[in-house]
């Protein structure tokens, strides 16, 4: 069972943070280091998914790459859920930050900093799945205002047969 969320529509305030970070999209000068960095996926799935329009959301502190989220442009790609998106949506999954950094409010900021930098790209629906099971992604999300849109349940038999069910709209 999962959860698709809509997030972004309440920025809000910055949570507090001892440290200073700086937040944007992973330019072609910065793939090296993106690829280097321990959370990011194998070196062919960055740069398969760089090609096909994905973008890589960024925090550093200093030169030291400290979290990473991905958006999609085109498509909802979690497979139970796949969907094209419209003009206006995106979808953020991958998210990971590094160990050093974990505890100290780095994804909350990070989170609304790429809901500010996708409403200026015309991007106002930002779109995301939960495990339903996985309670802290679900306290986090609705820390940052996001809300529940679908509850879905998702069945597969012997990886043939598979369907997944809308159980509850919100």
């Amino acid at each position: 069972m999962f959860f698709i969320v809509r997030e972004g529509e309440y920025f809000g305030a910055p949570a507090l943070t001892d440290r200073q970070f700086r937040y944007g999209f992973i330019g072609e000068s910065e793939v090296d280091e993106l690829m280097e960095f321990r959370g990011s996926p194998k070196r062919e799935e960055v740069r398969l998914w760089l090609d096909q329009g994905k973008r890589c959301f960024a925090a550093w502190e200093g030169p030291r790459l400290a979290a990473t989220m991905w958006c999609d442009f085109q498509e909802f790609n979690y497979p139970p859920n796949y969907r094209r998106l419209n003009d206006d949506e995106v979808y953020m999954f991958a998210a990971f930050a590094h160990a050093d950094y974990r505890g100290q409010n780095l994804a909350p900021n990070m989170r609304l900093q790429c809901y500010q930098a996708l409403e200026k790209m015309g991007r106002h629906s930002c779109l995301s799945y939960t495990d339903y099971f996985n309670v802290a992604a679900r306290r986090f999300k609705e820390k940052l205002g996001a809300r529940n849109k679908m509850l879905r349940l998702h069945i597969c038999l012997f990886g043939r047969w598979s369907r997944t069910l809308t159980l509850r709209t919100y």
